[in-house]
């Protein structure tokens, strides 16, 4: 555990003597984690391994849950995420991947998780360092918020357009009874008379 270690690293000069380093380990906790020391059962921590034993059975879900390098693919901007926000965000994440990443990895992941317009022209960048290529996105954010870079425009939904069918050389209309017949309609149309005048 990261911060074992470092208090362990602090109390070196008094490494050998357990019952101090327990007092002092408990003076550096606050909040629920101070909470969590005073619950604990006194019989049961006699040595300062008694301590570290519990501590570490306490807060294990914090490595179980550290990030790794499949969760950073999965990372993604907010809405209201500034870009410098999110490489923050996103760094933080980062650092407690085991083992570390190389530069290189670093920028390749960060860039994998962009989308329009920074994915395009960031790719397109010589950004070798992960610093480099925050500057890049910024500048990609100021041509978007100035107009002089495209913002990719919301997906919307197929949407229903009218088709009009020409019949008979006119348009169709609305009306649909127009043009035709009912079966007692039909019946009752009589035959127009016809005038044949044979030619001699």
């Amino acid at each position: 555990m990261t911060y074992l270690k470092s208090f362990y690293n602090k109390m070196a000069e008094v490494v050998h003597d357990e019952k101090l380093l327990m007092h002092f380990f408990q003076d550096s906790l606050s909040g629920a984690t101070l909470s969590w020391y005073m619950r604990l059962d006194n019989t049961k921590i006699r040595r300062w391994k008694d301590l570290v034993d519990a501590f570490v059975k306490q807060y294990k879900y914090n490595i179980d849950i550290a990030p790794d390098r499949t969760s950073l693919s999965n990372l993604e901007k907010k809405d209201k995420e500034s870009i410098k926000e999110y490489a923050q965000r996103w760094r933080e994440s980062a650092a407690q991947v085991h083992p570390p990443l190389l530069d290189k990895e670093m920028v390749s992941l960060f860039a994998n998780t962009l989308k329009a317009p920074y994915y395009k022209h960031v790719m397109g960048s010589s950004a070798q360092q992960f610093n480099d290529i925050v500057v890049v996105c910024e500048r990609i954010e100021q041509g978007v918020k100035s107009g002089r870079i495209s913002a990719p425009t919301e997906k919307r939904g197929f949407e229903r357009k009218e088709v009009h069918h020409v019949e008979d050389g006119y348009r169709g209309r609305k009306n649909s009874s127009q043009n035709y017949h009912t079966p007692s309609q039909i019946t009752n149309i009589k035959p127009e008379p016809h005038n044949f005048q044979v030619k001699s």
